[in-house]
């Protein structure tokens, strides 16, 4: 079974499960539909639903749980049956692969009549390796969305049917306080910003003028650079990046900004696999030097690109194909990174950006709250505002752990020389009795 993602006539981005002869499955494309499309859910949500779904019908058929047949008939899931499919939404897609298939070749061994050793075969697969192991978060939403589309069947199937199978599966759900959230795990991970060492390699590497710079064609050495300054520069998220159109860039009381806009399904954005904006849309302001960037890539590179009118995106493939010339996608500028990655000697991507951004920030506020000229409180809704969160976010407090560590780290360190100062200025009385 695979998802498939394409463009309707509307713009809208929409997925449908196919199965491994390319037809789609009609229960889990209706249930999508039904209960998530028409909901007005997002094109991702839909897809991410079809994900789920189809990794339950892989665990049913190595279980030999055949589920839609078996709801059909209203033979409903046992507790038993439910808790040995909840079990496998709590690691990953490869090692429940292996493990239904060990299962099955072990069963297949057992089919004598013994059942204490049948019902320890069993249970040996419970024992599993710590990266075999998902996320709390990942197996919650698995759950989820297995409850919803086993309840979903029994429904469509027999209406007035009582069952406990939504209550079974609810049951065997993850607390939401079993462990950290995916914003508290980022925030002790490894830190994604630039050293400043590294961001003096990387402005440095990026230059259109540079002897060893990875890309031959002089418009794409322009493009690429004028895409790492928008991103530096301004903090965004690839998605909104990708999304900026020729139009956003506007001029207010002889000021230019950048508008960063929600468009979902845009109709005249022909990349199947759209870039989004997950922020709030705001507007940017774009000081001298970036705006001579830009307009160097637009009026002195862009511009001379064939068929380049009937492209209305900033940051466009430089490459014609049938007689068309297309936005920038997602896949691409990973490409093109991974290459710069390559010459820079470490790994950088675009959301390093946005994270060295918010450091810069936290360095910026801090002499400004120093100086007077503002507080903690205001400084954070600049952020908040500037990053497109919702004021009040936590999410600030998740970009900024770096700079807060350092901070913190910097103060402790003054401390100690500061205890140490106050210990070797002690004059101690060689009589004391100890």
């Amino acid at each position: 079974m695979k998802t498939k993602l394409f463009i309707g006539k509307t713009g809208e981005r929409y997925s449908i499960l196919l199965n491994d002869k390319g037809m789609p499955l009609d229960y889990p494309n209706l249930f999508v539909t039904t209960m998530y499309r028409n909901d007005g859910q997002a094109s991702s949500s839909c897809q991410k639903a079809l994900e789920h779904v189809s990794f339950l019908l892989e665990v049913c058929n190595g279980l030999e749980i055949y589920v839609e047949e078996r709801t059909a008939r209203g033979e409903f899931l046992t507790h038993e049956e439910i808790q040995r499919i909840v079990y496998f939404a709590g690691i990953t897609r490869e090692a429940t692969k292996a493990k239904l298939k060990a299962t099955s070749s072990n069963v297949t061994k057992l089919k004598v009549a013994k059942p204490r050793m049948l019902e320890t075969a069993r249970y040996s697969i419970v024992a599993e390796k710590k990266e075999d192991k998902v996320y709390w978060q990942t197996k919650y939403n698995r759950v989820s969305v297995f409850s919803r589309y086993v309840s979903w069947l029994e429904k469509y199937h027999h209406p007035y049917a009582e069952t406990r199978t939504e209550f079974y599966f609810t049951e065997l759900r993850p607390q939401k306080n079993e462990g950290p959230t995916y914003g508290e795990m980022l925030e002790v991970a490894t830190y994604k910003s630039l050293t400043s060492e590294e961001c003096a390699i990387f402005l440095d590497r990026i230059r259109p003028d540079y002897s060893d710079n990875p890309w031959n064609d002089e418009s794409i050495k322009v493009r690429n650079y004028a895409m790492f300054m928008f991103m530096w520069a301004l903090g965004v998220r690839l998605g909104e990046c990708l999304n900026v159109k020729l139009q956003d860039l506007v001029v207010k009381k002889g000021k230019r900004y950048v508008v960063i806009r929600r468009n979902a399904d845009d109709i005249n954005d022909s990349r199947v696999n759209q870039p989004k904006v997950k922020t709030n849309g705001r507007s940017l302001a774009l000081s001298p030097k970036l705006q001579k960037i830009l307009d160097d890539y637009i009026y002195e590179h862009r511009a001379n690109l064939q068929n380049v009118a009937t492209n209305e995106f900033l940051f466009v493939s430089h490459r014609v194909r049938k007689g068309k010339l297309n936005p920038l996608s997602i896949s691409a500028v990973e490409k093109i990174f991974a290459q710069l990655s390559e010459t820079m000697g470490f790994h950088v991507h675009p959301h390093r950006l946005r994270h060295t951004w918010n450091d810069r920030f936290s360095e910026a506020m801090d002499k400004a709250i120093a100086a007077g000229k503002t507080n903690e409180e205001k400084s954070e809704a600049d952020r908040c505002q500037l990053m497109g969160w919702r004021q009040g976010s936590s999410m600030s407090l998740v970009y900024a752990s770096r700079h807060n560590s350092r901070r913190a780290m910097t103060l402790s360190l003054n401390m100690q020389d500061a205890d140490f100062a106050m210990k070797e200025s002690i004059e101690y009385d060689d009589d004391l009795p100890f």
